[in-house]
Order: structure tokens, then sequence, then C-alpha cells
């Protein structure tokens, strides 16, 4: 594999909606670090995912855009091949990008009062359709919205509405005759898709792992009007878990979850 630096001379970058030969280089060697990335040479929102992941881990500015300064890092961490890295670590690269799109956005919140959060807001018109028309303020529930921002981020499809339950793909069947991708996994996962009643409607939340308690951690949107990890009770995730058709199917069960702390930090013990 060439140097990935020798694709970005001074001045040279890649970015969201870039293609070609360098594009695939950097997919291959995001890939080879661990990242559930393709090589198909079309920098897409998974790719771009992909390399903020790189870049936050890398104590460098986390804008999606390789230029010499991620491409360096990316050559000296392939010439590592990871040793020293710590197995946490290595598993936490491996996590699926839709959740790693949803860790990026811890303490999110929504404004106090009629004010608006600009990027909640923007999260529904980049999202468009259904979403766009009904989300207009952000005081109306986002935790659909961050599901569905994020499965986007990760180049796939959500139920492009605002509704928790329709993360149940059985449910949304029946309320509007059509599916989105989803399969039911027979128990929990990182980055599980996890729908579940509760008083006044329904919420939805992604698996992060699981604390000390007995209990599954949630990466959720609108949890007290902000983007954070909550632990849950496993009797409250009622509704299944769920996964994204046509991705590699997880390793299922709360045993083989991580215990993770507040910030998905993969931890041996609770923060």
């Amino acid at each position: 594999m060439p140097a990935i630096s020798s694709y970005t001379p001074k001045g040279v970058f890649f970015k969201l909606g870039s293609s070609g030969s360098a594009v695939k280089e950097i997919q291959l060697a995001l890939r080879q670090l661990g990242y559930p990335l393709l090589g198909t040479g079309w920098f897409g929102t998974a790719t771009d995912t992909a390399v903020e992941a790189f870049q936050r881990r890398a104590g460098l500015t986390a804008d999606g855009e390789v230029g010499i300064n991620t491409a360096s890092a990316l050559d000296r961490a392939l010439a590592s091949n990871l040793k020293g890295v710590p197995a946490d670590v290595k598993q936490e690269i491996a996590f699926p990008l839709w959740y790693q799109a949803g860790l990026k956005l811890i303490g999110t919140k929504e404004m106090p009062g009629v004010r608006d959060n600009k990027t909640i807001i923007q999260w529904a018109k980049d999202e468009g359709g259904a979403i766009a028309r009904d989300y207009t303020h952000d005081s109306i529930p986002w935790c659909s919205l961050g599901v569905n921002h994020c499965i986007t981020k990760a180049g796939l499809k959500g139920t492009e509405t605002l509704w928790a339950l329709d993360w149940n793909a059985d449910r949304m069947q029946k309320r509007l005759g059509r599916r989105w991708p989803g399969v039911r996994l027979s128990g929990p996962a990182v980055g599980a898709i996890t729908p579940m009643l509760r008083d006044g409607g329904g919420h939805v939340m992604l698996v992060a792992g699981k604390d000390q308690h007995g209990n599954i951690m949630g990466l959720g949107f609108n949890q007290k009007d902000a983007v954070n990890i909550t632990p849950f009770a496993v009797s409250r995730l009622n509704e299944g878990y769920w996964w994204p058709a046509g991705q590699p199917l997880p390793k299922t069960g709360f045993g083989n979850l991580p215990v993770v702390n507040s910030t998905g930090k993969v931890s041996s013990k609770e923060a």
C-alpha cells in the first residue's frame, strides 16, 4: 500500500464527495486500522464519519477532510500496525459507524425557551422529506431524528420519520405499510437500535454497552433534552434490538457487551 501522504501534497485534500484511487486507498487504510469501511473509491458519509472518528482519536481537528496532517497520521498508524494499542481501544475503533457518529454528538442540547439549537434543526434539514417538514423546533421530541441522523452519517437508510417506535420495523409496517431496512437481533449489541414503550409514547436509543449493575447503557438523543449515555433497565427495552440490513451482524447478548462509562469509553469501571 502506498503512503497515504503521497496523495496529499501541500494544498491537496479529500473530503465528502471526492472520488478516485486516492480515496480508495484512504478507505483501505482506515479499514486496515479497524474502521468498518469498504474500498469503494467514493468519499461518502460513511467515509466522512470514519475519518472524523480517526481524527478525534489522533488528536486532530475532526473536520472529515484528509489533507497532509491526517494522511501522515494514517501513515504513522499503519506503520505501527496498532502495536501497543490497548485491546479496549481496538474494540472501540471497530464499533459501527452510526454509533461512532452518535458519540461525536454527546453534549448537544436543545435550547431553553423559544430559541432553537441550530445544529439539531440542521439535522432535520439534512434528512429532508417528512422529517424536515415536521421538525421545526427543538422542543419537538428528537430521539428518532438523532438516530436517523446517525444512520445517514453511516451511509444507510433509516425510518425517515420522527416516530420512535417505527424503529421496530414490524410496528412501522402496521402503521405506515412499509418498513425501514432493519433486522431484529436476538439480543443487545453495541450500536443496536433499541426502541421502547414509555408513558406517553416511545423512545429510541443506541446500545452503548452495559454498566456494572446489570443495566444497558444507551446512547440517546433528547434524553433530558440532550445527547448522552444513560443506564436503562433491561426490562424497559421491550421493542427488540434492531440492526441495519446488509451490515455484518454482531455478536449479541448481554454478556458480550463491554462495560462503558458515560462518554462511551470502554472501561473496567462505571463512570
